[in-house]
């Protein structure tokens, strides 16, 4: 659309009233006629009130009075209400236009108005916003995404997106999501990465997501589109990952050497321990417990990387399977377990669990102490209960003991990472974890450690496996 300066339109409404002045003075003067002619009048007159609102009035008084002095000056004769009627009709004429150019000019500077607002909230934005047209051209695009793309606004208007900004790599894919989403009306739900290629060429990544624009008749017309520029977080997040990897190579060698030394020490503090009496034999058995201590610090150590790297993921699970094949590590502890078979939802490091909970038992009860393993069924998960008859836990200590690096209060109490990682793996299941005396209101007489699991609904056919014969023997509980 062409526009007009100010003085061009000035030049064309002097040249169309020149041209009226002519024309009347031509037909009254020269052919003898009446105003005929008149209606080229509205021609300026409309311009004017296009152009310049009310000042149309003073046009349309000059034009209406040209006429009626026309007349009288050339043809009295002829002169009717009819001249006078053509004369307040240029005037109504240009009130009118005048009013509804007025009232258009009124919307479009409201429109303008609110336009500018809204582009600059969009210039304001900290990501790339843009319209693509559904024949692909960029119909807008924000102030960020042009200093982003490395583009002037003018650079960007009406040029092809695909063509101008995607990697040709992922072009063709990209433009085929596009019309596809202008067909179907919806655009591809969510966010994903999208490359773009700015000005330099340097490719950069943005977490993107569009939804479709249409039409006053409900069509889809194009798509509005935005993009946060994340290629920084991209790249930090691979230098991590390589980091991390190498990282993990370091200590899967480290574990598995420490591991093998501590092997090899175990053996030798066995055959000491066989060789020796007194209190040489009682220096090797604590040599034995240290190195049993630095096997669990290699264990913990193994199982909260596995917990945090996600290597494993839950599925249903034989509760069963592992609380028997943990009691068959302690053949010579009493452990009584009435086997349940049941399916829970865990993942591999569920026998962590019982190997902490039973092994505290053994560990830090007393010399011969009892063990007594539960597992009860209810609306949609499973309770287990740990319970054995050695020290219990004060009161005092119950409200932080799974919490890491709390200790209780027997002389053997480890460094506190067995029950935070078994809080922890308790937690990733879906259930919760919590201490209480064996009978209650007497933590002198044992501990019961209490867990909730969540039962699998996946039906299977359990087997019911004999309990080891370590479980055979009936135990009386302590008052």
């Amino acid at each position: 659309m062409i526009t007009l300066t100010e003085q061009q339109r000035v030049a064309i409404l002097m040249t169309l009233l020149a041209i009226s002045a002519f024309l009347t003075y031509y037909f009254h003067a020269v052919l003898m006629l009446g105003t005929v002619f008149s209606h080229f009048f509205y021609i300026p007159i409309i311009l004017t009130a296009l152009w310049w609102e009310k000042r149309s009035i003073l046009v349309a008084l000059f034009l209406g009075g040209l006429v009626v002095i026309s007349t009288l000056l050339y043809r009295p004769d002829i002169l009717t209400l009819n001249d006078y009627g053509r004369a307040l009709m240029f005037v109504i004429i240009a009130f009118v236009v005048a009013s509804l150019s007025e009232q258009l000019k009124g919307r479009e500077r409201e429109v303008k108005k609110q336009r500018d607002l809204a582009q600059r909230y969009l210039d304001v934005a900290g990501v790339l916003f843009v319209v693509i047209n559904a024949d692909h051209t960029i119909q807008l695009v924000n102030r960020h995404g042009c200093e982003l793309l490395g583009y002037r606004e003018e650079e960007l208007l009406g040029r092809d997106w695909f063509l101008t900004v995607v990697p040709e790599a992922s072009r063709e894919a990209r433009r085929q999501v596009f019309d596809a989403a202008i067909v179907d009306g919806a655009a591809f739900p969510g966010r994903r990465e999208n490359p773009v290629v700015t000005r330099n060429r340097e490719e950069l990544v943005l977490a993107w997501q569009d939804t479709v624009l249409t039409g006053d008749d409900g069509r889809p017309i194009g798509l509005i589109g935005s993009g946060a520029d994340i290629t920084d977080r991209i790249r930090a997040e691979e230098a991590l990952r390589v980091a991390h990897d190498e990282s993990n190579l370091y200590l899967d060698i480290m574990v598995h050497d420490i591991n093998n030394a501590n092997a090899v020490a175990l053996g030798y503090t066995d055959l000491l321990a066989e060789a020796l009496e007194g209190r040489e034999r009682d220096m090797v058995r604590k040599l034995r417990a240290g190195v049993t201590r630095s096997i669990e610090i290699i264990q913990n150590v193994s199982t909260i990387r596995r917990l945090h790297s996600q290597e494993t993921v839950t599925r249903p699970v034989d509760l069963d399977a592992v609380i028997r094949t943990e009691i068959a590590h302690h053949p010579d502890t009493g452990i009584v377990y009435e086997g349940k078979p049941v399916l829970v939802t865990a993942d591999d490091l569920l026998p962590e669990v019982f190997a902490n909970l039973i092994g505290n038992s053994i560990k830090f009860g007393e010399p011969g102490v009892e063990v007594t393993v539960r597992v009860e069924e209810g609306d949609g998960v499973v309770e287990v209960s740990v319970e054995d008859t050695g020290p219990g836990v004060p009161d005092a200590v119950k409200p932080h003991l799974f919490t890491r690096f709390v200790r209780g209060t027997n002389a053997r109490s480890g460094k506190g990472l067995g029950l935070y990682i078994t809080r922890m793996l308790i937690t990733r299941y879906g259930g919760s974890i919590r201490v209480e005396d064996r009978v209650p209101g007497h933590p002198e007489y044992g501990a019961a450690f209490r867990f909730t699991l969540l039962r699998s609904d996946r039906p299977r056919e359990l087997p019911v496996s004999p309990a080891p014969a370590a479980t055979d023997r009936a135990i009386t509980p302590r008052p």
